[in-house]
Parts: C-alpha cells; structure tokens; sequence
C-alpha cells in the first residue's frame, strides 16, 4: 500500500476514536493519554538505546503512569485532600527519584549521570507535559466558566492536524525555501507559513461556533501559538530522530509513524496552552 493510502486508512480509524476521547473526557480520556505516555516514552527511551545509552525504561515509564493515574483523580477531586498534598509535595517526587537513583545503583553498564539525566529527561519531555492535556480536558474542575472543554481539545487537535496536514501536503506541491534543513530536510517555509494558516483559522473559527465564551481575542492568541509551536514541536523531535539515526520513532501507526511522530506537537504546546488557560479563564 502506498504511503498516502496507509496515513488514510490510520487517519479513518484512528480520528473517530480520538473524537469519542476527546467528547468523552473523564477516566476514558484520561486513560487515553496515559497510553500515549507509556508508549511515547517507550519510543524516547528506544532511540537512546539506539544511542548506545542504557535508560531506566521501564521504571520511568511506570513511575509515569503511576503518578499521571494519582494526578487526574487529585484533579478531578476523588482523593483526599490530604492524601493529594501528600502525593505532590513529598511521594511524587520521591517515588521518581528514589525508582530512578536505586536503579541506577544497581544497574550494571550505566553511565550514572548520562543515563539518569535522559531517565528523567524523557518524563519532563513526554509524561508531563502530556498530564497538561488531561489538565486541560477537566478544566471545569479548575474554572466555572461556560467553555465545553471537551469541544476545546476537539478544536485544538484539529488545528494541529489542519496545520500537519496542510504543511506536508502544500509543502511538498510548493515547497522550496528550506525551513531547517539540518533537522528536517524535508519541511519548507511555504509548508510551515501554510500550516500556520490553515491551523491557527481553523482553531479560531471552530471556538468562535462551538466555543464563543472563550473570545475572539483569545482564540487568535491560542491559534496561533498553537501552530507555531507544534511545528517546533516537530522540528525538535525530528532532530531527535536524526540523532538517534531513525527515520521514525516506531512504526506504530502505518503512514505516520510512532506515538511521538503523531503528538510530538501536542507534547510541546499543552504546557503552553495550560499556562494560557490559568491566566486567562
């Protein structure tokens, strides 16, 4: 099959699940993302080792999880609240440090301060960020305002999408001005303007309908921080990449690649959006 024919069929499959996620919200969204964290940090922690570099891969990833299960029922308030002070000024950080540093004492051929420093690398770079988005998708938790979060992150995926799309496809009709060759050689400024375009009116346009409480103004400001720094997003992972000498970080989605080829954008700008969201909402 054809590399076109393979990223629709993934995309038809693939898009109707993300929207039930998206609507849905709750334990199943929530659940959603922790699979994403899992197997994209189990793809940050392959192009290490690709690397020659021996990272604590499955106690990272399961301390992740651990944490991000702990996370959104503190964030939906159906722990204790003290058990939540508990779990984020003391067990949190001490259960990483102590699974992360205990492992590398008694793990044979590691490179203490190389192997650590990427252990822990790959959760601030994968797994919190994407604990923002389940942030993001139980807001109401966090603000009384009229916004239907689950429309929220709906138009937010699809701005990125739009933009991915209209980047790749416009990029390789008319695409000649190099963006940043080194990283990708591929991707071009007329891609990388187009995706910006098309994301950042996609995004204002789908809050303006589905969510005119959240503004005008906001929604331009949102649109277009979102496309530009999910094309960033995509510029540092694809130099990931080439670090670790891969063309993509697995082959988990025929056409598109892994996990963190498919939410390398939305790993970067959630953080970015929840800042946005606190101050703003």
């Amino acid at each position: 099959m054809k590399e076109l024919g393979k990223r629709i069929l993934t995309a038809a499959i693939g898009i109707p699940l993300a929207i039930f996620l998206f609507l849905q919200g709750g334990i199943f969204f929530a659940v959603g993302i922790l699979i994403i964290i899992g197997f994209g940090l189990h793809e940050f922690y392959s192009m290490a080792e690709n690397k020659g570099h021996h990272p604590m891969k499955w106690a990272s990833i399961t301390v992740s999880l651990i944490v991000g299960i702990v996370f959104f029922y503190s964030l939906t308030h159906t722990l204790d609240y003290k058990l939540e002070k508990l779990v984020f000024t003391f067990l949190a950080p001490t259960l990483v440090g102590t699974f992360l540093i205990t492992l590398a004492l008694y793990k044979n051929g590691i490179s203490a301060i190389t192997d650590i420093s990427i252990s822990i690398g790959g959760i601030i770079y994968v797994a919190f960020p994407l604990m923002c988005l389940i942030a993001i998708r139980e807001f109401n938790h966090l603000s009384s305002s009229e916004i239907d979060w689950g429309y929220f992150i709906l138009t937010l995926f699809i701005a990125i999408w739009l933009c991915d799309s209209a980047a790749y496809f416009i990029g390789r009709v008319i695409g000649k001005h190099k963006l940043f060759p080194r990283h990708s050689p591929k991707k071009s400024w007329e891609g990388a303007i187009s995706g910006f375009v098309f994301g950042a009116i996609g995004f204002v346009g789908l809050t303006v309908w589905l969510n005119p409480s959240f503004g005008l103004a906001n929604s331009i400001i949102v649109g277009s921080i979102i496309t530009i720094f999910c094309q960033l997003g995509d510029l540092i992972e694809s130099h990931f990449k080439r670090d670790a000498e891969v063309k993509d970080s697995s082959n988990f989605f025929p056409g598109h690649g892994g996990f963190l080829d498919r939410f390398d954008g939305v790993i970067y700008i959630s953080p970015i959006v929840l800042f946005i969201l606190l101050i703003t909402v």
